[in-house]
This record gives C-alpha cells, sequence and structure tokens, in this order.
C-alpha cells in the first residue's frame, strides 16, 4: 500500500496522505480554501473510529450523511456492515471518497448517493437503518455567510445537527443504533447547547462523550472564520452573539442514540485527543 501511495503522490503532490488505524485516506490540504474542500483528517474522525459500536454493525445496513473522504463508511465497512448509503452532496468529495474505497477494498459495501442540501432525508425517504452515523457540519459560521459544504451550519454549528436529530427515529430500526461526532457550543463546565439540543429533539436514550480539551469558542471561530472569508466587524459580531448567550467553549462530542425509553448520559471520552483543530499528521 505505501508503494501504491508514494507513486500516486508523486503524480498529485497537492492532496494529504493520512493513515487512521487501518484506514488510509487521501484528502485535500487544509490549504485548499475552496467551498468544496475535501476535509483533512482530524482527532474527529479518530475518536469517532475508537467510538465504533462494532458489537451493532456486524451485517448491519448503515446509513452515512456527509460522506466527505469516505473514512467513517470505510470504518463501517472493516467493522463487518453488510452494506452503506452515503450521501455527499459534493461531487468534488465523491470523486475522493471512491478512490478511497477503493484503496481499502470496500468499495462493494458503499453505495455512494448524491445528497440534498434542502433535504437531508429525501435520498432515503422511507428506509430505516440499523446504524446511522454522521459527522455532521459544526464550524460556527458569522451571520449572513456561507463556509465550507463540509462546514457550515450556523451561527453555532449546530443547524445541520438539529435537523437531523428532528427526524432521526423515523429513520432507524427499533433497536438501531445512532452515532455522530460533532464540535458543540457551551460554557467551561461543558456542551451545555448540545445537551440541551439532545434534550429537546431526541426522545429516546443518548449518551453525550465528551472530549475533557475544550478550546474557547473565540480561538475556533477565527480558526474557521477562514472558510467563510468573514471581515473582521463579522467575526465580532459572532463573538458578541457568543458573549450574550454565555457560549465560551467547543468540546469535541460524540453522541451516541437508540430509540425507546428516555435518557441522557454525559461521559468523559476514555482517550484524551489533543490538538483537535488542526489536521493529524501526514503519513506520507
Amino acid at each position: 500500500m505505501r508503494t501504491l501511495l508514494e507513486s500516486f503522490k508523486r503524480q498529485a503532490p497537492n492532496k494529504r496522505f493520512s493513515k487512521i488505524d487501518d484506514i488510509y485516506v487521501v484528502t485535500d490540504h487544509d490549504t485548499y480554501l475552496k467551498l468544496d474542500q475535501v476535509f483533512p483528517m482530524h482527532a474527529e474522525q479518530q475518536f469517532f473510529l475508537d467510538e465504533l459500536r462494532r458489537e451493532k454493525l456486524g451485517g448491519a445496513d448503515v446509513l452515512e450523511i456527509g460522506l466527505g473522504s469516505g473514512v467513517l463508511s470505510i470504518g463501517a465497512a472493516k467493522a463487518g456492515a453488510a452494506c452503506v448509503t452515503a450521501l455527499e452532496i459534493n461531487p468534488r468529495a465523491k470523486n475522493f471518497a471512491g478512490f478511497n474505497l477503493m484503496i481499502n477494498g470496500v468499495e462493494d459495501q458503499v453505495a455512494v448517493v448524491s445528497g440534498d442540501r434542502q433535504d437531508m432525508w429525501r435520498p432515503v425517504s422511507g428506509r430505516k437503518f440499523d446504524y446511522i452515523m454522521s459527522n455532521p457540519p459544526f464550524e460556527p459560521t458569522p451571520p449572513g455567510l456561507s463556509n465550507f459544504y463540509h462546514s457550515d451550519a450556523g451561527i453555532y454549528g449546530l443547524d445541520f445537527l438539529e435537523n437531523m436529530f428532528r427526524r432521526l427515529d423515523e429513520h432507524l430500526k427499533p433497536h438501531g443504533h445512532a452515532q455522530i461526532v460533532t464540535a458543540a457550543p457551551g460554557d467551561g463546565k461543558g456542551p451545555f447547547m448540545l445537551v440541551d439540543s439532545v434534550k429537546k429533539y431526541l426522545p429516546g436514550k443518548a449518551t453525550i462523550v465528551v472530549n475533557p480539551v475544550p478550546i474557547t469558542f473565540a480561538h475556533m471561530a477565527q480558526w474557521f472564520a477562514v472558510g467563510t472569508l468573514a471581515k473582521p466587524e463579522q467575526l465580532e459580531e459572532l463573538l458578541r452573539i457568543a458573549e450574550r448567550d454565555g457560549v465560551t467553549h467547543e468540546y469535541l462530542c460524540v453522541i451516541h442514540y437508540e430509540p425507546g425509553d428516555a435518557g441522557l448520559q454525559i461521559e468523559i471520552a476514555r482517550k484524551t485527543y489533543m490538538d483537535w483543530e488542526h489536521p493529524l499528521p501526514e503519513w506520507l
């Protein structure tokens, strides 16, 4: 595999080559700043894979919302999923994901389907799944601006996630499981906005696993505003809104959810994911 990818890298020196566990992934560098950027590997993908409920994936019919590079679908397929339906709105990401599926040997288990920006559930209307997973857009975006396709999710980065929550039960089988990795706004005590969203929209049993290393909301907003080409006054407005709402920090979280009796638990991650706002080191 190394020889293959070294040969490909000579042909595509502007691409990023990563390895997470036994998964090989080609993405953009974070210096590629067009809206169709294919997101490089960060700690959030490792966090998600570490949290996979492998006992539920054997023979499972899986849905991924927001395929991106394909790393999560590859992880599910390698963990034993029978088939994965992977939704993606970014044509360029589909090209990257197709290559990554091939080099990881799971192309026959994953079907890449065009997503719908207006209704994320429309491409799978009427279908229910054993396992639903997503690494949704979550970057704080100043009011009135758009971000990368993989990041555009409103002021607090919760818009896409809450739209997913609203109809999650509709597409999960009775004993199904959902797993989502996201960054979530909160204060010095925890991701209170995510907790509020889970309580509001998810009627079943949820667990929020929290990485113990937060970053400040201001730092994240300033770092990721590059994708929006935000002007200083627009970023300042975003930070004023956050101050008004008591939002000071961002937390990397994995949400587990199952239909049924209501309940919410908050746990600290078994591992600590440091420097999670920056890409993981390149493999090649």
